[in-house]
């Protein structure tokens, strides 16, 4: 447990220093802000519109980082040689790579509870505090970002940055269209799209399952019924992806 725990830490010692991650904290803060400074030439419901700007702020900018470190995790380590004096220790492969990505969990952790903080200010300012609702929208973010952070780690574990950021971003863009495929899929005519779209459905993650924004935006009040099925469907799916992540990484040849 100590040496899992000092994996963890270094890595987020090294994430939190790297630029491009403060590049990225910097807009969505700057999202989170212009909503408030532009509400006055917003169409509608000013308050709901603010609220909709600012939260999705903090849920893209929020996933961005989480894939940045995530396409690099394990690639950096093998880049600069370190892995060899890592491995060259009594740690297991498994413990190497469950290390590196509760470090990152923990930055991607740490970069959103600065970014729901600002969100917390910034809508306190100017239409009270939050209700429940919004802080729990955020931690089912926290959870889509468990799961995407994983998916990244898996890419990670046997490809270069570049492959592992186009496969990441299509999981991330397939995973927020995973409804509209079971629509497109449902609607076909051709029994073959109709079994492409099911597989795609139930293999590949479906984010939307987190998204309960809707709600946080119209004050609406927390529907438990949707938290508790996608708490544990993000875990169990993580814990999943994780798992085959470590196995690959165990199987490789590192030279």
């Amino acid at each position: 447990m100590i040496r899992l725990w000092a994996l963890a830490l270094n890595t987020f010692r090294e994430a939190v220093r790297d630029r491009v991650l403060h590049s990225i904290l910097f807009f969505g803060a700057a999202a989170v802000i212009l909503s408030i400074i532009f509400k006055d030439i917003t169409i509608g419901d000013q308050a709901k519109v603010v609220r909709s700007v600012a939260h999705s702020g903090v849920d893209l900018f929020a996933s961005l980082i989480a894939m940045f470190l995530g396409i690099s995790l394990l690639w950096k380590e093998l880049e600069k040689k370190t892995i060899y004096t890592i491995l060259s220790k009594p740690i297991p492969r498994w413990m190497f790579v469950l290390g590196k990505y509760l470090g990152l969990i923990l930055t991607v952790g740490v970069e959103l509870l600065l970014l729901v903080g600002l969100y917390t200010v910034a809508m306190g300012l100017y239409q009270g505090v939050p209700s429940l609702t919004t802080f729990v929208s955020f931690g089912l973010i926290f959870v889509e970002l468990l799961l995407l952070t994983a998916w990244a780690t898996l890419f990670s574990a046997y490809s270069a940055p570049m492959t592992a950021s186009a496969f990441t971003v299509s999981i991330f863009v397939i995973g927020h269209l995973a409804d509209d495929i079971w629509l497109y899929g449902s609607q076909a005519e051709s029994p073959l799209v109709q079994d492409v779209a099911q597989v795609l459905y139930y293999l590949l993650p479906n984010f939307e399952l987190f998204n309960i924004r809707n709600f946080a935006i119209h004050q609406h009040p927390v529907p438990w019924d949707r938290v508790w099925p996608a708490l544990g469907y993000g875990l169990s799916y993580t814990a999943v992806v994780l798992w085959f992540a470590i196995s690959i990484f165990n199987r490789r040849d590192i030279r």
